[in-house]
């Protein structure tokens, strides 16, 4: 876990350090915030709802750093940390690194929930594809413990997404499907998979609307039911 975390804190500052010795302080930092309702209902834990915001950061051409967190009716509250660079480009085909944080907390169990990844990808006109690795660990929270807190381990967990979209990303709206094991908020097995259809529509020069539905993985703290729950949520994307 830790040699994880630090070549993930290696991917996130040389590119910081490289925009700033090539560029000075950026004229330019584009920042995006997304926010989204979700309505999700399976068999572990019944329907709920919840509320993300999330912002990304472009702080160099080549790299983005992103924060997010989400609040739902269930009573488990999460925090996604990550950074984007990009490592290759030929002509309209770029190779990438991305590396993710993702905290979870349920109170309701009285355990708290720690994910280091990091994944390599590639997207171009109409796929973006990723593939990598993570790490998890799962702890009692200190308050909630008597005489100490206890902490389980987990394998290696392989991670990936592939994504294809009808249009490029330019185009005033769009459809796409997506298969992976995780989303953003939460990082399934190997062998858990999210599917879902998604689009948006861009509804001027700096909003745009986005909505999704699928269906995902039933079950609580990574432990799957035999039925597979369903997921519908809509967004809107706002660029500053």
């Amino acid at each position: 876990m830790k040699r994880l975390i630090l070549i993930a804190m290696a991917c996130m500052l040389m590119p910081m350090m490289h925009a700033q010795e090539q560029q000075g302080l950026l004229a330019e930092k584009p920042l995006t915030l997304h926010g989204y309702g979700m309505y999700d209902r399976h068999n572990a834990t019944g329907g709920y709802g919840a509320l993300a915001v999330a912002a990304d950061w472009q702080l160099a051409p080549q790299f983005m750093l992103g924060l997010g967190t989400e609040l739902t009716t269930a009573q488990r509250y999460a925090i996604n940390l990550q950074g984007q660079v990009d490592l290759w480009q030929w002509r309209k085909d770029t190779l990438f690194a991305t590396n993710r944080y993702l905290y979870r907390l349920y109170p309701e169990y009285g355990l708290q929930e720690f994910t280091g990844a990091l994944l390599l990808g590639c997207r171009s006109v109409h796929w973006n594809l990723q593939m990598g690795l993570c790490n998890r660990y799962m702890a009692e929270i200190p308050q909630r413990v008597n005489g100490g807190s206890g902490t389980i381990f987990e394998p290696m967990n392989v991670m990936f997404a592939a994504e294809y979209r009808l249009f490029n990303l330019g185009h005033n709206w769009n459809i796409g499907a997506r298969m992976s094991n995780y989303h953003d908020f939460v990082i399934e097995r190997v062998t858990l998979f999210f599917y879902s259809l998604k689009g948006y529509y861009q509804l001027n020069d700096d909003m745009r609307l986005n909505a999704e539905v699928g269906c995902h993985p039933a079950g609580v703290l990574n432990l799957s039911v035999t039925a597979d729950g369903f997921f519908a949520r809509v967004g809107v994307d706002w660029t500053l």
